[in-house]
């Protein structure tokens, strides 16, 4: 089998996959799913919300391997790439937060979860999009 750090998208996912189920755990308590008490759907909640952050990287990724026309686009000069990377996550944690953190939506936030002005979002999630994607392209120029 080749090894997967040569593929960039498996190194991708296998350098997110421990991130992003830590930030998910970490940020349960400011969700309102968390006081359901029910550990099979707050357990299932958080590999469904991995699994969607894994989906949304990797569309990132591509999108910018398609501007690019190259798909280790990290490896080069990635300060235009990785703000691009960046900045689609975020906006479409945006556009998601928005859609199914408000009242009536797919979840909640409680009391504690910070909200940041004017959008009107949780702090947490948009966070998680503001500092993982730069710290993933950083692990995977790292040298082997």
């Amino acid at each position: 089998m080749r090894d997967w750090r040569r593929q960039p998208e498996l190194q991708l996912l296998m350098l997110a996959l421990p991130l992003e189920l830590f930030w998910e755990f970490a940020q349960l308590p400011l969700y309102t799913l968390w006081q359901r008490n029910d550990w099979g759907y707050i357990l299932f909640s958080l590999a469904h919300c991995t699994a969607g952050d894994l989906l949304i990287l990797l569309v990132c990724y591509e999108l910018v391997a398609l501007l690019t026309r190259n798909r280790s686009w990290f490896a080069g000069r990635t300060l235009l790439n990785g703000v691009v990377f960046t900045l689609v996550g975020a906006a479409y944690t945006v556009y998601s937060e928005l859609t199914n953190a408000i009242p009536g939506g797919d979840w909640g936030y409680t009391g504690q979860m910070p909200i940041v002005p004017v959008l009107g979002i949780g702090a947490t999630p948009l966070l998680q999009w503001l500092l993982i994607p730069p710290l993933l392209l950083w692990l995977m120029r790292r040298p082997r």
